[in-house]
């Protein structure tokens, strides 16, 4: 086991700031110069809705949470203008706090839910017969207004219909805060495996969950802690999971699919073996393997995995978001949903695998 040195973290913490999981900054809202745009929609700008559930402190400006963590859930509503002119795979953001809704995304309307009940309430109502809400868990080095427009970003991309939930816990939104972060990862245990137990137990809404990187491990954790504490068969009403370059310790994956029993399905695993960033952090753990970036499949047999290699795909950056960031990948998994050819609904012995580009 190699020892992580402060080249690692350095390594890290620079990639980590140009990644898809980094970010800094908070929303922009509309120009008063561009005022009459309103939400955008005159411009031809469209808009996304968020649901989010956070376990951050609420910052002193309205709807905005920093990275310090609150020790109860809030709760909010957001609207997101998306620019006419967007660009598959990418967030057009203002340099400053103001944004023209033709050419940025924008923060457009924003409120705060008294409590759980009124986001699932919300999430009902936007719900329409064979829509599924997504629960999206970001990544490392993430503020509030990033991850926001990230998930987004996706759901627009996707063109996901059903509500979109977001659960943001307290990234410290610094590349070098790389072990606050999983600290925040486990503290946040609780409250995701909160709000999963209340959508699950809900007549009529169907839920799909989606991490991202570090988001993956929250994930895992806490379906791990719902099936320990007795509520393993709840599991079962998830419609789908999906894990994105998860940074997850391959001994600690199958640990954790060994104490759920067996892992709801389909579970598909988005894999890039060229990711730079999870090598980074494969560095700062001793060289251990990450799932995200695994390149033994068979170290996942009998798991019930369905794997998404996109080590083939081109991209420029770090590698660590290929299907949120990359046009090509964006387009060719649209496709191969459309299809129907992703994630058998149950997989019994595996890996299964597909690869994308190259």
């Amino acid at each position: 086991m190699r020892t992580p040195t402060r080249r690692h973290f350095i390594a890290l913490a620079s990639a980590g700031a140009v990644a898809g999981c980094g970010g800094q900054g908070g929303f922009s809202v509309v120009d008063p110069d561009h005022a009459s745009a309103g939400t955008g929609a005159d411009v031809g700008a469209g808009v996304q809705k968020l649901l989010v559930a956070t376990t951050r402190t609420a910052d002193p400006a309205p709807i905005a949470y920093g990275a310090g963590r609150a020790k109860t859930l809030d709760f909010a509503r957001l609207a997101i203008s998306i620019p006419p002119n967007h660009a598959v795979g990418q967030i057009e953001r203002s340099r400053g706090s103001r944004a023209d809704p033709a050419r940025h995304f924008a923060l457009t309307g924003a409120e705060t839910l008294p409590d759980l009940e009124a986001l699932v309430t919300a999430a009902r109502a936007a719900s329409t017969p064979g829509q599924e809400a997504v629960v999206f868990v970001h990544g490392y080095n993430n503020g509030f207004a990033k991850a926001a427009y990230r998930h987004a970003q996706v759901a627009w991309d996707y063109e996901l219909k059903g509500p979109q939930i977001h659960f943001s816990w307290s990234s410290a939104a610094n590349p070098f805060e790389y072990t606050y972060d999983r600290d925040s990862v486990l503290i946040a245990r609780d409250a995701l495996a909160t709000l999963l137990r209340r959508l699950l137990r809900e007549d009529g809404v169907r839920v799909s969950l989606v991490g991202h990187s570090m988001g993956g491990l929250l994930i895992m954790e806490t379906l791990r802690q719902i099936a320990l504490s007795g509520d393993r068969a709840l599991l079962d009403r998830l419609s789908a999971t999906t894990l994105i370059s998860p940074d997850i310790d391959m001994d600690l994956f199958r640990a954790q699919a060994h104490a759920l029993g067996h892992l709801p399905q389909p579970f598909t695993v988005a894999i890039a073996q060229n990711d730079r960033l999870l090598r980074l952090s494969s560095g700062l753990s001793g060289g251990a393997a990450r799932l995200g970036s695994v390149e033994d499949l068979d170290q996942l047999e009998g798991l019930g995995v369905f794997v998404v290699d996109m080590t083939g795909i081109a991209d420029t950056g770090s590698n660590h978001f290929l299907p949120g960031t990359s046009a090509s990948a964006i387009a060719l998994i649209k496709g191969l949903r459309d299809a129907d050819a992703l994630a058998p609904q149950s997989l019994s012995v595996g890996p299964v695998s597909i690869k994308l580009g190259g």
